[in-house]
């Protein structure tokens, strides 16, 4: 079971079952043993069976054996979405059809467990999307330089690389004897200041080499950004190997945790995604209702957004998570104009108030 990606959302958002889908989000406590969720789950199914149970013969039919086949996945108590959560959508039909299941690292954040309608449910997933994304993490130092993946939290450990000072010629030479007292502190001075700068020098080739390494791995890899903490001195070597990538660098801070375990970075690490997300989130916010204010690249409230939406004028839509039914058509239509979308919740998302929840920065 994967995490879910952007294109996922897009693929899902133009996905019409004949008889519907049910779109199910799934958060799990790892302290809790009791299988609350399965109870929430079992209880929404009800309610949708109960709310539809006037419908026509065939969907209520198929809509019967779709929650047992559901209510079934999830019967073995050990069975639990990995790791903390899970999201699907199950095509409603009498027999097995079409479904589409993901893991997540992060609880959803969706209030009702499950849901039935013509389409899927996306704007939770789209969320999902965003707070799971997957970056890289480089711990550097002068001598070594550790490449980690930041993927819903966890870190994993990528590459490893250190610098090695073999080379006999890197040893400072003694002086020859001499009779001058003077000139052999003079050539002693000499030698040890020529080794400082060789050894320097390798340093910052090896951390430039290192920043095209990380760049290839990126790419390879499909990873958008590296978080990067390190001396201010170093970073800027690295920084000069890593400029051949489209990939955003971004500096986590000059801490020295070149030794530091994986376990003990990892809230490190969460600590400066949080803060990196959250400036961005207000950026963007700030920036679409000032284009909308004063500028005339913008646009806010449900009304201006979904015309501009419409006309294909969206180039980044913004969004309080608290929206409710009408963020799905809203994503929708930002989604099939290939617009950006970013879901901001809680303290982030009070500046959206003002606007009804919605704002857009515009392409044109």
């Amino acid at each position: 079971m994967t995490q879910p990606t952007l294109e996922d959302a897009r693929a899902l958002s133009e996905w019409r079952p004949p008889l519907g889908v049910l779109s199910v989000y799934l958060g799990f406590d790892p302290a809790d043993r009791t299988g609350a969720w399965r109870t929430e789950l079992r209880n929404a199914l009800d309610a949708i069976l109960e709310e539809y149970k006037e419908v026509e013969h065939d969907r209520r039919v198929a809509l019967r054996a779709t929650a047992k086949r559901l209510t079934e996945r999830f019967e073995d108590g050990e069975l639990r979405p990995p790791p903390r959560g899970e999201a699907g959508f199950v095509e409603v039909s009498e027999k097995e059809g079409n479904e589409h299941w993901f893991g997540t690292g992060v609880a959803p954040a969706a209030g009702a467990c499950a849901e039935f309608g013509a389409e899927p449910v996306v704007a939770p997933l789209l969320d999902l999307c965003a707070r799971g994304a997957s970056r890289a993490v480089a711990v550097l130092s002068s001598e070594r330089v550790r490449l980690l993946r930041c993927t819903e939290g966890a870190l994993e450990e990528l590459e490893d690389w250190e610098l090695s000072i073999t080379s006999l010629d890197w040893r400072e030479r003694k002086s020859q004897s001499t009779n001058n007292p003077a000139r052999a502190q003079g050539v002693s001075s000499s030698g040890h200041d020529q080794f400082g700068e060789r050894l320097d020098h390798n340093r910052q080739r090896f951390l430039a080499e290192c920043g095209g390494l990380v760049a290839k791995r990126l790419e390879g890899d499909g990873l958008a950004e590296a978080i990067v903490f390190g001396p201010a001195r170093d970073l800027e070597s690295f920084e000069a190997g890593f400029n051949s990538s489209p990939a955003k660098l971004t500096v986590g801070g000059d801490t020295d945790l070149i030794s530091v375990p994986r376990g003990q970075l990892t809230e490190v690490v969460a600590d400066v995604v949080d803060r990196l997300e959250e400036e961005r989130d207000r950026e963007v916010v700030e920036r679409a209702l000032g284009e909308a204010k004063g500028g005339s690249r913008g646009a806010a409230g449900l009304q201006e957004t979904k015309e501009a939406l419409a006309e294909g004028r969206v180039d980044h839509l913004v969004f309080d998570s608290s929206l409710g039914e009408e963020a799905e058509s809203l994503i929708r239509a930002a989604l099939s104009s290939s617009a950006r979308v970013t879901v901001v919740r809680d303290e982030r998302a009070e500046a959206l108030a003002e606007a009804e929840g919605v704002a857009a920065i515009l392409r044109y």
